[in-house]
């Protein structure tokens, strides 16, 4: 496993390059704008420049970049499906200026419109996105942890947006454990075959898993992070994460409470390997 975290671009994406090597990441993941709105300020050349020249040390392959929450491709009000569209071309755009290969999103919310709806909604929806431009980065569904009407808290969900987009080529997976376990999955108890159904449902689909640990019970459908090895999954499982030879390359990225955490808790994770 790729170990990094999601570091700040405050001040300029570029920004993330310092603190990912302070913390000693192998991987990273940013966001390529703004989290919390629907347009930002043009990436500038030098921006461009100074993230690529950083980027290429780093190793390209070993970035990803995460979705604003803004974006929901479920929604039922047609004005918010076409600020989330254009706002995700966007994303794709810089991602794909910046050399970024991956974009994480959370697939969206139906809003009272039942799963089927919702499902049926993203999946058109990502293939309006890739029809309007030929992007090269992949969208990667985050699995959610089942809040409100929340898509993605079951592989089914996942595997049927996939499923239903013309573009499924360009759609990928990102696991997310503390979602997963608040989803039901039991990681903790289960571990192989929770792993092996992911694996052998989406394959080399996963590109990117999130580590982090719970605050909260097994199927609590509850979203809230915990450093780890001291929530409800426990160290043990993240010991059996950054062994498994499944995600040899794949980007583990912390995205813990605390970013003054992150160099102290990938320390941890590289004090499991073998």
């Amino acid at each position: 496993m790729i170990l990094g975290a999601h570091e700040s671009i405050a001040g300029g994406v570029e920004r993330s390059f310092p603190l990912a090597s302070h913390d000693g990441c192998e991987s990273l993941q940013v966001f390529v704008k703004s989290s919390n709105r629907w347009s930002s300020k043009p990436l500038s050349e030098e921006n461009i420049s100074r993230f690529r020249a950083s980027a290429e040390k780093l190793g390209f392959s070993n970035l990803t970049s995460h979705a604003t929450f803004l974006i929901n491709l479920a929604s039922d009000k047609p004005e918010n499906v076409e600020k989330s569209i254009t706002c995700l071309s966007d994303e794709l755009s810089r991602c794909d200026t910046l050399g970024i290969p991956y974009n994480v999103m959370h697939p969206g919310a139906h809003m009272g419109h039942g799963d089927d709806a919702g499902i049926a909604s993203i999946a058109a929806n990502l293939d309006r996105v890739y029809d309007q431009g030929e992007y090269n980065a992949m969208v990667l569904l985050e699995t959610t942890a089942g809040q409100g009407s929340s898509i993605g808290h079951t592989i089914e969900h996942l595997a049927a947006i996939i499923d239903k987009c013309k573009h499924g080529d360009k759609i990928g997976v990102c696991l997310d454990t503390c979602h997963m376990f608040s989803a039901g999955y039991d990681i903790k108890d289960n571990y192989e075959n929770v792993i092996a159904n992911f694996f052998s449902t989406f394959g080399d689909k996963i590109k990117v898993i999130h580590l982090n640990d719970t605050k909260k019970e097994l199927g609590s459908r509850r979203d809230r992070h915990e450093l780890i090895g001291d929530g409800f999954i426990g160290k043990n499982t993240f010991i059996q994460l950054v062994n498994d030879s499944r995600f040899d390359n794949i980007l583990g990225i912390l995205e813990t409470p605390v970013e003054e955490n992150y160099k102290l808790e990938l320390n941890k994770l590289k004090s499991y390997r073998d």
